[in-house]
């Protein structure tokens, strides 16, 4: 059974809505106040009003503003099916440029466990039902989930060949100064080697656990009334597939931030640390900051950094012995336990500090950044108690958890650049069921 299959897109119409910069936006789940706010006055037609409602019923809003922008054309469907070959180019933090290609198409849903698509993080209860009620509503996959797959020799030959010959579908750059680029690929010459060549792939999701598990939940319900087609939209939900090879795919570190330390557990916590770690000390300075993060790169031993309130120095925390953890970490299966993200939720923050790091991070206790700057910022500046900075998981890592079955700690990665939503949409109807 094919992992991915061509869809009728739904998207922006553009005889009504122009240039379609102003309304696109990344993801639901970075989208802060401000931003919220700019994206929200760009356009009237910005899929922000979709993907992040702010009405009082946020759901049935969502609802109505699709189906009053399905009846004005403001959103159109494709005439066939296609494949969407996405290229992003984009700069890293330090200015390097890369790009990352892949493909978005609709994939078959699959529990985890019993077929080939894998977590490799832990969920929150509220967002998964935020997402379900805004699905229920809408029928329809408004943002791509991001999967990654082991490099299949040739892929994507035909979507570069495509690429060569042809202008892009859909050419735009973002508001970061990102550019995204679009193919539709509808000819069966095109199609078919890529199917097969992603046949019974492993897929490995790297964002979007929440909205993969919602379609499950969503797929799940039509099927108990009685929608039991196995080809039918709703039994398929709208990814992006990219190599796992891809020079363009990359995981910026997602550091730790802490509003405040217990207070019991926190007496005499920088001392506990040494029965597992070695502890140095970095001044406090840009200087000092730009050794230690530099020092984080090291992926011989998990290592961490640390920013406390009340210390006047950076620390820098390698682990002494994997073996000294063997009676704290008993319980995670050997792929986690050299992990530097479960070294610290599980070691430091849980067992040292009494920290539930799922309750803190729905509380706004525990916060997250992917910025060392940001995380250190706010501890100097008395925002926080302490900030932990770490390396990304890699790929491989990340694949090894997959595989065993397990999943890390949540936000133990971000892959970068974020996939757009507004791009197409993936209506869950054989022909989209829009009532205002």
């Amino acid at each position: 059974m094919a992992v991915i299959r061509p869809f009728r897109a739904l998207h922006y119409g553009r005889d009504v809505v122009g240039d379609l910069a102003p309304v696109i936006a990344p993801p639901y789940d970075v989208i802060d106040d401000a931003h919220w706010q700019r994206l929200f006055d760009r356009s009237p037609f910005n899929v922000v009003r979709l993907i992040l409602n702010r009405a009082p019923d946020p759901y049935r809003d969502a609802a109505k503003t699709l189906a009053s922008w399905w009846h004005q054309r403001v959103i159109i469907a494709d005439e066939a099916p296609c494949l969407y070959y996405y290229v992003q180019n984009f700069e890293l933090p330090n200015g390097e440029a890369r790009e990352r290609r892949g493909l978005m198409g609709a994939v078959r849903l699959e529990r985890f466990g019993e077929g080939t698509v894998y977590p490799h993080e832990r969920t929150f209860p509220r967002a998964k039902e935020d997402r379900l009620r805004l699905v229920e509503a809408c029928r329809t996959n408004l943002s791509p989930i991001f999967g990654v797959y082991p490099d299949r020799a040739d892929t994507l030959l035909p979507a570069e060949r495509r690429r060569a010959t042809e202008a892009p579908w859909i050419d735009l750059i973002d508001e970061f100064g990102q550019r995204h680029r679009l193919w539709r690929l509808a000819r069966s010459a095109d199609i078919a080697p890529i199917m097969a060549a992603l046949r019974d792939a492993p897929v490995f999701i790297a964002d979007g656990h929440h909205r993969y598990e919602t379609a499950l939940a969503y797929r799940d319900q039509r099927r108990a009334g009685g929608e039991t087609d196995p080809d039918a939209p709703h039994q398929f939900v709208l990814m992006y597939l990219a190599s796992m090879d891809d020079a363009g795919l990359v995981i910026l570190p997602t550091h730790r931030v802490l509003r405040e330390l217990p207070h019991e557990p926190s007496r005499n916590w920088i001392e506990r640390l040494h029965a597992y770690f070695e502890v140095l000390e970095f001044p406090l300075s840009d200087a000092g900051a730009a050794d230690l993060t530099a020092r984080l790169d090291d992926r011989s031993v998990p290592t961490l950094g640390v920013r406390v309130a009340d210390r006047n120095a950076l620390l820098l925390l390698r682990l002494r012995d994997p073996h000294a953890l063997e009676s704290v970490l008993a319980a995670l299966h050997p792929s986690l336990r050299s992990l530097g993200v479960t070294v610290l939720d599980a070691l430091i923050l849980r067992h040292i500090l009494s920290v539930d790091c799922t309750a803190a991070a729905q509380s706004g206790a525990l916060t997250y950044t992917h910025r060392d700057s940001e995380a250190l910022e706010a501890v100097t500046s008395g925002r926080a108690a302490a900030a932990f900075l770490m390396r990304p998981p890699s790929m491989r890592e990340v694949q090894e958890v997959c595989l065993a079955g397990q999943t890390m700690p949540q936000k133990s990665t971000y892959f970068y650049p974020k996939l757009l939503s507004g791009l197409v949409f993936h209506s869950l109807d054989d022909s989209p069921q829009f009532a205002v």
